[in-house]
């Protein structure tokens, strides 16, 4: 007679094996964030510039070693034991639109709260309480829904990027991972004299006003760069951030754009491994990202949300989603970049940030909530060229390229194999776009 273990016997084992997949995976991932740390490193920080931003952001670094050790670990543990999900399409629908209106709730209700705050006084904490009470709750019940929800929006996404040729025997690679987070708030530099995003460092979640205000003024006393801190929709780690939002169409877009980051990085070139090195290139990948994120977005709403597509952007000719009208806003900062730059050039930095500060406090008069207007605050949005308010030809070009492109997978891997300015030049010539 055969000895079968029993089944608590089982589940322990199967426990025991799960941790230490975990354990490994953490170690692996570590090993390589230490790699890169090591690489990074032996570069010489210019004038000490990050030995100063170190020292000014002592404990509101983010730790993205550690988040992606462990996101990832929890990843692989997923992808072997993946979290119980409907099995029918509508079902599907149906969890990941409860979380939707989750997130309206949720935001809903700390409007209020902050209302209460600002006018109650005294009685604040009190009036405020039951809200906050409901904001716990609702909170509680998403956590135990986002594995469902980062589990059926990424198959959603897959099963489009398959349809679309991209995978290996039916595998999509790198696999569409993401989490629903409170993204790393981001600290851009970039030089006084151009705009060009230098550095990016990430700091913690929802940093304050003041805390922004304090680290920006600090570093800009040095006279030679500009400092921006803002917050960020999405970040390209493995697994990818997305920040929550109310907006389904807006929420895929963004796990899809991210994921094309983490696709290009699978390419041994400058586009993304270079990330940061050449402005060029920089805006092509975040603009190639943005791209492919709206036609990937349009598609896995078109597949699995049909009452959600009479709310997307009408389709172009070519059968990618028109871009928006530009804003009063949009076109005000297209203005405003355009003489920046000229000043600029003309070597007239100081006229320059006058202006900036300037046009800023114009904007907020018209209640515009701008915080700061400077070279970085133009380097970071600069690099997303699909935005209407952007100057930068590169997203027109884009587009054209994509259109001619023979599929999505065939534009997305010319722009993988990018190598430098020279390369992306070329690949204008041969389809007889401008340059400029």
């Amino acid at each position: 007679m055969l000895w079968l273990p029993s089944l608590q016997k089982l589940k322990l084992a199967a426990k025991t094996r799960r941790r230490r997949w975990k354990q490994r995976a953490a170690r692996l991932l570590l090993f390589v964030g230490l790699i890169f740390g090591l690489t990074a490193a032996s570069v010489a920080p210019q004038s000490d510039l990050m030995v100063q931003v170190n020292r000014l952001t002592a404990g509101e670094q983010f730790d993205f070693v550690d988040w992606i050790s462990l996101a990832a670990a929890n990843e692989i543990e997923r992808r072997v034991w993946p979290p119980a999900i409907p099995a029918g399409n509508a079902e599907q629908r149906a969890v990941v639109e409860t979380y939707i209106r989750q997130e309206d709730d949720i935001r809903r209700l700390e409007q209020a709260i902050n209302k209460i705050y600002a006018s109650a006084g005294s009685q604040a904490g009190q009036r405020a309480a039951e809200p906050e009470q409901e904001v716990a709750a609702l909170k509680q019940q998403q956590a135990k829904l986002l594995p469902q929800v980062e589990t059926i929006i990424s198959r959603q996404i897959e099963a489009v990027l398959r349809s679309e040729g991209f995978g290996l025997d039916g595998q999509v690679l790198p696999p569409v991972a993401f989490r629903l987070v409170d993204a790393p708030t981001a600290l851009i530099l970039s030089p006084r004299d151009k705009i060009e995003r230098k550095y990016f460092v990430g700091l913690s979640p929802g940093l304050d006003p003041a805390e922004r205000s304090r680290i920006e003024d600090a570093l800009q006393q040095r006279g030679d760069i500009s400092a921006y801190v803002t917050d960020v929709g999405g970040l390209g780690s493995y697994p990818t951030m997305v920040v929550g939002s109310t907006w389904l169409p807006w929420l895929i877009d963004t796990t899809a754009h991210e994921w094309v980051h983490n696709y290009l990085y699978t390419f041994p070139t400058n586009i993304a491994w270079g990330y940061g090195s050449s402005h060029q290139l920089t805006t092509v990948n975040e603009t190639t990202a943005s791209l492919v994120g709206q036609e990937v977005s349009h598609k896995v709403i078109e597949r699995f949300y049909p009452d959600w597509v009479n709310k997307l952007p009408p389709l172009d000719e070519h059968g990618q989603p028109q871009p928006d009208e530009p804003s009063e806003f949009q076109l005000a900062m297209r203005a405003i970049r355009r003489h920046v730059d000229e000043l600029l050039a003309a070597g007239q930095v100081d006229q320059a940030e006058t202006y900036m500060e300037n046009e800023r406090q114009k904007l907020v008069s018209k209640g515009y909530n701008l915080r700061r207007l400077n070279q970085a605050y133009f380097a970071f949005h600069g690099s997303y060229a699909l935005s209407p308010g952007s100057i930068d030809p590169t997203g027109p070009q884009l587009r054209q390229l994509r259109a001619r492109a023979a599929g999505l997978k065939a534009f997305l891997d010319r722009v993988g194999w990018l190598n430098s300015d020279a390369d992306y030049q070329s690949w204008l010539h041969e389809n007889n776009i401008p340059t400029k």
